[in-house]
């Protein structure tokens, strides 16, 4: 169906073909034609629930519920992308990324256009509501998963921005524990970071079933905070380490078997190392993303519980959970892996594909407000309009606005990061690690077939900027996964 493809070496380089087709500057530009199938996914799956299809006995309907794991593939996207500077940068012995500009950056990124869109929800559909600067301050602050019925309409989906939010104020602590593990060698710590991202997924797990259980003192919303998705971003993490693995030379007398396709295994990685059957199911493209379909369509039946709002069993929410879980893995190790992407890499490598990833930011956020302009401006009936006019009028609503917003809000906003990020260049250093080294700091990603003169060399295609790359939740955003160079031109 599709084969691992393994990596070739020579004096402990990884072949082109296990560059993943990235470009020399780290950024892998399927992750971006993914972010589209994952937003396109969370859009359907609203369009269904307020079209009144999910209810129905359609044979269709129960696939069209479980598309919120787009929700799943957004977390661990964001886990990967900015874990992996941190990764290598702990792996490699580097100074990690200034945390300063890294919270900066974020801030910048997300909160610009989320303020625009919740602008026009508070003021247009829930004004009568807001009748204290706390009304406002709590939407506005991505509080609204600690207080309850504080979802303000048209803003329902930004529960998961608020999580992720969450998500990136813990990431640097999460790489101070990671560095404070320790190794003594490259190998060794990156041992000690897959095990971290190991324990953050025991720990999410953990959290749903307690949160779910029967007698659980957590109130309802505990589903929705940060620890209830650490095992979502930790599969993100583990892969972010996985990807940042040090690579060790091969032994002379096997380099020929190797290269003639015989069954060496002298390059001694961690791929070599890997069983076969986990090999296939990571990182064989075609293979892993028919897995990660046979999953989804487990979870549609009733098995994961409930299609609409019904309450779930405990059982049943944790299953789903799981599932998604799984499915997020098998979407994207093979994007990540050493394989070469395959048949998901051609279709997410499509232009159209890829726009709609780079604005997928602005499809998250104005979706629902589309929706709610079709029913309140419209005339449509919620619960009981045809899905397919709904979906169609939608994203005739939300591709233009999310354009606008790319285009009016995101990209200034990219730029006025790029300039502070020069200004403080020449200032001076940004904050660092409390324990790492008292230097100024380089590009954590950086000049990938070196390392330090004791360690063996890191693979090529790990080259990214010393700021955490962009989290895929919130849409591309590829000038931080390069470094000094300007995209927009």
């Amino acid at each position: 169906m599709s084969r691992p493809v393994r990596p070739g070496a020579s004096n402990g380089q990884v072949s082109e073909s296990a560059f993943n087709n990235a470009r020399s500057d780290g950024w892998l530009p399927a992750l971006e034609g993914l972010r589209a199938v994952a937003v396109l996914g969370v859009v359907v799956h609203h369009v269904s629930f307020l079209s009144g299809l999910t209810n129905s006995f359609s044979l269709l309907a129960g696939l069209l519920a479980r598309l919120d794991v787009g929700v799943a593939v957004f977390f661990a996207l964001s886990g990967f992308l900015l874990y992996r500077p941190f990764a290598l940068a702990i792996i490699s012995g580097q100074p990690q990324p200034p945390v300063r500009r890294y919270l900066w950056h974020r801030a910048l990124r997300i909160l610009p256009g989320y303020w625009a869109m919740a602008a026009v929800a508070l003021v247009w559909l829930n004004i009568d509501y807001l009748r204290s600067v706390w009304d406002w301050a709590i939407p506005l602050l991505l509080a609204q998963i600690y207080q309850p019925l504080r979802l303000p309409v048209g803003m329902e989906q930004t529960w998961s921005l608020a999580t992720e939010a969450t998500f990136y104020l813990a990431l640097p602590v999460i790489a101070v524990l990671g560095r404070r593990m320790g190794g003594r060698t490259p190998l060794g710590r990156a041992r000690r970071q897959l095990a971290l991202g190991a324990v953050l997924v025991l720990a999410g797990l953990t959290w749903n079933a307690y949160a779910h259980g029967p007698d659980s003192p957590l109130p309802g919303l505990a589903v929705l905070w940060l620890p209830a998705f650490l095992d979502w971003f930790g599969i993100g993490i583990m892969l972010a380490v996985l990807a940042s693995w040090p690579a060790r030379p091969v032994a002379p007398v096997l380099r020929s078997g190797l290269a003639g396709g015989e069954s060496g295994r002298g390059d001694e990685d961690l791929w070599s190392r890997t069983p076969r059957g986990l090999r296939v199911f990571t990182f064989a493209p075609g293979t892993s993303w028919l897995i990660a379909g046979a999953l989804l369509w487990i979870a549609s039946t009733p098995i994961a519980g409930p299609r609409g709002v019904e309450p779930a069993r405990p059982i049943e929410s944790i299953t789903e959970h799981l599932v998604f879980l799984l499915v997020a893995w098998c979407v994207i190790a093979p994007l990540v892996g050493p394989g070469s992407g395959g048949v998901p890499r051609a279709f997410l490598d499509q232009p159209v594909i890829r726009f709609l990833g780079r604005i997928s930011y602005g499809i998250f956020l104005w979706h629902l407000l589309a929706i709610e302009f079709c029913i309140r401006v419209l005339g449509l009936t919620r619960m009981n309009t045809p899905f397919w006019l709904l979906l169609v009028l939608t994203l005739a609503l939300t591709v233009p606005a999310a354009t606008a917003s790319y285009y009016l809000v995101e990209r200034p906003t990219r730029r006025l990061r790029r300039f502070l990020q020069r200004r403080d260049d020449r200032t001076g250093p940004g904050i660092v690690a409390a324990d790492a080294p008292v230097e100024t700091p380089v590009p954590a990603l950086q000049a990938a077939s070196s390392g330090p003169a004791e360690h063996p060399p890191l693979p090529a295609r790990l080259v990214t900027s010393g700021d955490p790359a962009e989290a895929q939740h919130q849409g591309g955003d590829r000038d931080e996964e390069q470094a000094g160079r300007d995209r927009d031109q």
